[in-house]
């Protein structure tokens, strides 16, 4: 009797355990961050993207061993690579015969800010390329849709399913696997740049500022928004250059934890000679997503067409994407002009105040977008 009340005990007990993992969602997303680098597998996934209007997709091959992911994509034609060494992306332009190498994002900009303003819970379970998953839902503590979804393999964390939602619930990204070998061989060839490419190593960008010290590397004064949406803090100020537009701006970068805004400021007058916003490839504020790795627009390219590695929120914002409604060039002296760019991952707002141009850029309403651009002045 003494021995079967042991038993019992024993089984309430891990049952209790097994309930406890269950209900850390969180755990769950972070250990899924590493899970394709921890383990050796090969797969094939397929990922689709929503932008400007547009749905891109890709089929991928994906390849990982001793901390090491490969992700070969193909899309109409149109081959590129990315290893996630751990450290860096390296994205392969097999066509140019490049090797771009770029910091590595992590999943979110701040886990515990992200922990105080997002609820991570279960939503179920499914099988996705012959595997169970357990799927994790990421939504906004107190109200709003998922910002994405994650399906879990039971026995490794890796996302074999994942799609990422914009503020407004639209779908921006999706990947998916179709099958998965855990276990197979990969060549440590794998994961080397071809002999002979040229290797790119784009310049980081400069040190996080106060904005007292940026106001003094501007040469004007730096003005912080009287509002930011709920849940936002600042991260810094950073000096930013435009490339060929020749525009420095300011930008202070605000974080939710998972999403990125930035307020971009110059004085009026200042900027390239026609309309545009800036540089129009929707910079660093990309979301990506690949197979294996976290979400994604473009349908897993990166920039320039070629892959990221999937779809975490943790890439630095970067300068407003072009096209949309414009604003006639730098609005009449003294007035206010508006304009306003909506690609589905992202906005976009121009504000011509009184003495600044302000550009606003997140996944947020586009009339919080203009909350915090007239609160700068």
């Amino acid at each position: 009797m003494r021995g079967r009340v042991r038993l019992v005990a024993a089984a309430l007990v891990l049952a209790a355990g097994v309930a406890l993992a269950e209900s850390s969602a969180w755990e769950a997303v972070w250990q899924s961050e590493t899970a394709a680098a921890l383990t050796s597998m090969v797969g094939r996934a397929r990922t689709k993207a929503v932008q400007d209007g547009r749905e891109r997709s890709a089929t991928a091959v994906v390849q990982a061993s001793a901390g090491k992911v490969r992700f070969d994509y193909e899309a109409r034609g149109h081959r590129w690579s990315v290893i996630d060494d751990g450290g860096r992306l390296i994205q392969l332009d097999p066509r140019a015969r490049t090797a771009v190498v770029l910091p590595r994002p992590s999943l979110a900009v701040d886990r515990a800010l992200a922990e105080r303003n997002y609820v991570a819970r279960d939503a179920g379970e499914a099988v996705v390329a012959g595997r169970p998953t357990r799927i994790v839902e990421v939504a906004p503590r107190g109200k709003g849709p998922a910002a994405r979804r994650l399906w879990l393999d039971r026995e490794t964390s890796l996302p074999l399913k994942q799609e990422r939602y914009n503020a407004e619930g639209r779908l921006t990204s999706a990947t998916e696997y179709g099958e998965v070998e855990f276990g197979a061989p990969v060549p440590a060839e794998t994961f080397a740049v071809p002999e002979g490419w040229t290797k790119v190593e784009p310049g980081g960008e400069g040190p996080r500022l106060g904005v007292q010290e940026l106001s003094a590397r501007m040469g004007f004064s730096v003005r912080v928004p009287r509002y930011v949406p709920e849940g936002y803090v600042l991260l810094g100020g950073y000096v930013q250059e435009w490339g060929r537009w020749g525009m420095r701006p300011a930008e202070l970068r605000y974080t939710d934890g998972l999403r990125v805004l930035s307020v971009y400021e110059r004085p009026r007058g200042e900027g390239p000679p026609g309309p545009g916003m800036g540089p129009g490839r929707g910079g660093r504020h990309r979301d990506r997503g690949g197979p294996g790795g976290r979400h994604r627009d473009d349908a897993g390219r990166g920039r320039r067409g070629r892959g990221d590695r999937g779809g975490r929120r943790g890439g630095r914002p970067g300068p407003p994407p072009q096209g949309g409604r414009r604003g006639p060039g730098f609005g009449p002296p003294g007035g206010e002009v508006m304009t306003l760019v909506d690609r589905g991952t992202e906005k976009a707002l121009r504000y011509f105040g009184p003495e600044l141009v302000v550009v606003v850029v997140g996944d947020v309403a586009a009339d919080e977008l203009v909350r915090v651009a007239k609160s700068v002045e």
